[in-house]
């Protein structure tokens, strides 16, 4: 089984190519590309938690608009957060 990074790999590939099912026009991936360059150039990168690290604390709504403390879900055992960008 490919490894989580080969993975990614493939798909920049499969996305940047332009080719079914993304379909990505080439002024889409420029502008993919320069967004990163300008967020990276910021040292985001240098700031961002690594693997292994412990997350910090914090509370967030859920998709019924309910705060949901992390702590509380942690008391409940292991903790996966996802962000969910929405409904277009």
């Amino acid at each position: 089984m490919a490894s989580l990074q080969e993975r990614l790999d493939e798909f920049r590939k499969s996305f940047e190519s332009g080719a079914p099912p993304y379909n990505a026009p080439r002024q889409v991936i420029e502008t993919m590309h320069r967004a990163t360059a300008e967020l990276k150039a910021t040292g985001i990168e240098e700031r961002a938690l690594r693997v292994g690290d412990r997350a910090p604390g914090f509370t967030l709504f859920n998709q019924a608009h309910a705060q949901v403390a992390s702590a509380d879900l942690l008391r409940q055992g292991p903790l996966v957060v996802s962000f969910f960008r929405g409904h277009w």
